[in-house]
């Protein structure tokens, strides 16, 4: 910003453009760090902590582990506890689960993103439009993986929901419609 103040007092002009961008990135800088701040999980108060395994054991607190992830305004860094399955060796992230981000390295806002700019034009594109219209640096091909994903949990729900509306009673016999 000071230099945008500086080059104003030297030209007496203001480049509207140039200083919407450098507010929007010093912005977008400012939240990523709040983010950050609250994304930080304290390790479990006591010992021993323990989640539920899939394996059907108990996996026990190891540690906080840190994670990047891009979120719409920025990268940030979420730490979080790690447990570890002493049966099974299976670690896990309860607060990934519940942030939902276990599994990528983006927020669901940035997703929904990269999901919108990924239907409506060629990844490439797509991410040459997230780093115009939200200064987010993304690959095409993450692009085109959240893209695909989305459409894939789409088709998912809508063939449940087609399985739903199969099994009901249209007629009002009292019987249900048979699904093979």
């Amino acid at each position: 910003m000071r230099v945008v103040f500086q080059d104003r007092r030297k030209t007496g002009r203001l480049d509207l453009e140039a200083t919407e961008m450098a507010v929007r990135s010093a912005l977008h800088r400012a939240g990523a760090r709040a983010l950050s701040q609250l994304l930080q999980f304290p390790a479990p108060p006591h010992e021993p902590c323990t989640v539920a395994c899939p394996c059907g054991q108990q996996a026990h607190y190891h540690q906080l582990r840190t994670k990047p992830v891009l979120t719409a305004v920025g990268p940030a860094e979420v730490s979080r506890p790690y447990y570890r399955c002493p049966a099974c060796h299976a670690g896990q992230f309860p607060a990934d689960r519940e942030l939902d981000i276990e599994n990528t390295e983006f927020s669901p806002g940035v997703r929904r993103m990269q999901a919108l700019v990924g239907q409506e034009a060629p990844f490439d594109q797509g991410r040459e439009q997230m780093k115009i219209l939200a200064g987010l640096e993304v690959t095409a091909k993450s692009v085109e993986r959240t893209a695909e994903a989305v459409g894939a949990e789409i088709a998912q729900g809508e063939q449940g929901e087609i399985q739903k509306a199969l099994q009901l009673d249209p007629i009002g016999t009292g019987k249900r419609a048979r699904v093979d």
